[in-house]
């Protein structure tokens, strides 16, 4: 407190005024004074008291009176007054006084001693509330300024996830056009030259797509919005087809690449296959890239066990450039490599490493580096997963998936870019089934009122009205079969929100652009199966 506390001396005598006064003369105080209960009201409604020394025998409004009006005020509840009277002694004045608030009496003749040491008393209580207040007003001031960063923290990151969101539909609706037009391409005997370029066309359009795949990834993680799954997968298939997927590179660049096999690495585990698949596609991905020659290997093999649940290890070492050992922390920071040059020579967005250990973090495992300039890399990390526990039959050998066929099935395609109309039409050409297009969802309800179709795919952003207001529309029309008829969303978005939203207003299912032809023709197999006889 910087200001004196100010002390109000109310009496009718000025003499005696002057008396408390002189007696007050030694302390740090700033006094005020009062010859009448009106004068006192007035001053106690404008001004900030430390203490008031009241007398009680008074003209015109005594102190009871006085102390009962100057109470009146909201302002006034908490402030300390003192009877300072030669009656006190006498019962009546004490209940009243009491009754009225007051925090003491001092009788008249005044003790210097004891009046000064009560006075003291009661100034350090009046401090000790102001402090207290004044912190308290801090601490709100505080809890406004969070609220309002949180707010804007809050309205920031809904800007950016809009902002990606509208950036994944851009960006993702386009590659759905190339990534199929080239799966038809390829799929048309092209000449070898054209087979070249074709090659190109998709290896440059799935790149960016692992771009685009990569930031959105790095902004679930931030949000803490990022899922997983818990579903049954053959490991050992999966570790399989991961290395096959590399090959065509690792023949390009001449490297030797071994996949070793613990022999206690189970047939099946229960855990998120799609995850770790990303993991390792990421860390052998970049063995590849920083690796010139020489070979890679990616190892498995089991840690721990328990009779529920099995931790293996996995391991990708290159003998490519290395990586320091003051940067090898680093990496792991997003959009971060280990320098410049390596950005330069090697391109990349810097996330990859980011989002792996994240990942790995996130279901509980850890990531460990091992690293050596120019003589190369180990990256090793673990992850638990459940134990699978088959019948005889799942243990089957199962032959590899082939497109159905959608003989029979009539199927409404809601979309409004006009080369995804025709890459999807093809496509479902190509299967047997029976095709037609709506251009908007005001289109698409108008057509589904007027004849019956197996199936809708349904794209959710549209001019004239959205996918997600058509599929509301078509819910609730008349009939059984409106309700029933499987309709599945097309969507460019890879936000968990998004999907949430798909489901509440009504449809059955999504896919995410860019989707491959075999995704496509599944999703539709399963939904039509389960709601019509397909041929």
């Amino acid at each position: 407190m910087k200001e004196k506390p100010r002390i109000l001396i109310v009496d009718d005598h000025v003499n005696n005024i002057y008396v408390v006064e002189e007696l007050l003369s030694e302390m740090e105080v700033e006094i005020l004074r009062a010859t009448s209960g009106r004068e006192a009201i007035g001053i106690c409604a404008r001004e900030d008291l430390a203490l008031v020394l009241m007398d009680v025998q008074m003209p015109e409004m005594d102190g009871f009176e006085t102390v009962e009006a100057i109470r009146k005020e909201a302002r006034n509840e908490l402030l300390n007054i003192i009877y300072i009277t030669a009656v006190c002694d006498e019962s009546t004045y004490r209940v009243r006084g009491v009754k009225t608030g007051a925090v003491d009496f001092i009788t008249k003749p005044l003790i210097p001693d004891i009046f000064i040491g009560k006075i003291q008393n009661f100034l350090k209580l009046y401090r000790q509330r102001k402090e207290l207040e004044e912190e308290i007003l801090k601490r709100n001031q505080v809890e406004i300024e969070l609220k309002s960063a949180k707010e804007n923290a809050e309205e920031a990151a809904l800007m950016k996830q809009q902002f990606l969101s509208n950036m994944s539909h851009e960006i993702r609706t386009p590659l759905n056009s190339i990534l199929n037009s080239t799966h038809l391409l390829l799929n048309e005997s092209p000449r070898p030259d054209q087979l070249d370029y074709l090659d190109i066309l998709k290896f440059s359009a799935e790149s960016l797509l692992q771009v685009i795949n990569a930031v959105l990834d790095h902004s679930r993680i931030e949000a803490g919005k990022i899922q997983f799954e818990s579903a049954e997968f053959e490991i050992r298939k999966l570790l399989k087809r991961i290395c096959n997927s590399f090959e065509p590179e690792l023949r390009k660049k001449g490297l030797r690449f071994t996949l070793d096999l613990g022999e206690n690495v189970p047939e099946r585990v229960i855990g998120d296959a799609g995850r770790l698949t990303q993991i390792l596609f990421n860390l052998v991905g970049n063995a590849v890239k920083f690796t010139q020659e020489g070979e890679i290997v990616l190892r498995a093999g089991v840690h721990a066990e328990s009779p529920d649940n099995a931790e293996l290890f996995f391991q990708v070492k290159d003998t490519g450039i290395g990586i320091p050992a003051d940067q090898q922390k680093q990496i792991f920071e997003a959009y971060t490599q280990a320098s410049g040059s390596t950005l330069r020579k090697y391109g990349g967005t810097g996330l990859g490493l980011s989002i792996t250990r994240m990942l790995v973090e996130l279901q509980g495992g850890r990531l460990e580096v091992e690293s050596l300039v120019n003589q190369g890399s180990t990256f090793t990390f673990f992850l638990k997963f459940g134990k699978s526990f088959p019948s005889l039959s799942q243990l089957k050998p199962t032959a590899d998936t082939e497109f159905q066929s959608l003989n029979g099935l009539h199927i409404l395609v809601v979309e409004d870019n006009p080369i995804n109309q025709k890459i999807v039409c093809k496509l479902l050409s190509k299967w047997d089934a029976a095709a037609e297009v709506a251009e908007n969802g005001t289109v698409a309800v108008e057509k589904v009122r007027q004849h019956r179709y197996d199936l809708i795919l349904m794209d959710l952003n549209m001019p004239e009205m959205s996918g997600y207001e058509a599929t509301r529309i078509i819910r609730e029309m008349d009939g059984e079969q409106f309700r029933t008829l499987p309709i599945l969303a097309l969507t460019a978005s890879a936000f968990v929100e998004d999907r949430d939203k798909i489901f509440s207003f009504g449809m059955n299912g999504y896919i995410i652009k860019p989707f491959s032809p075999a995704e496509l023709n599944q999703k539709i197999s399963r939904f039509a199966r389960e709601n019509y006889q397909v041929n």
